[in-house]
């Protein structure tokens, strides 16, 4: 193999990777909107608000929050920090 297919072929892989990453941090975003929608009863587009404000005050990336809020969507135990954010919707 030359060495500009292999520059190819390894380029074509990185961004294979980075297609599938984002696919997946895109589905976890649509399915914390959705969990958080139905939870708290908001129209989507305020559901994305609440995710990325959730995001900016504990300064984590958007997909990592969303993948905690899918996964409490499932029963699993949500973090103190981001059950905090998510209370202030109660009041």
């Amino acid at each position: 193999m030359d060495h500009q297919h292999h520059t190819w072929l390894e380029r074509t892989h990185t961004e294979h990777d980075q297609l599938k990453h984002a696919a997946h941090a895109r589905a976890a975003v649509d399915q914390a909107l959705g969990i958080l929608t139905a939870r708290y009863h908001l129209p989507p587009d305020r559901g994305l608000d609440v995710l990325r404000t959730v995001s900016q005050s504990l300064d984590e990336q958007l997909p990592d929050v969303a993948a905690e809020i899918v996964q409490w969507g499932l029963g699993h135990p949500l973090r103190p920090s981001i059950a905090e954010e998510l209370n202030k919707l109660d009041n």
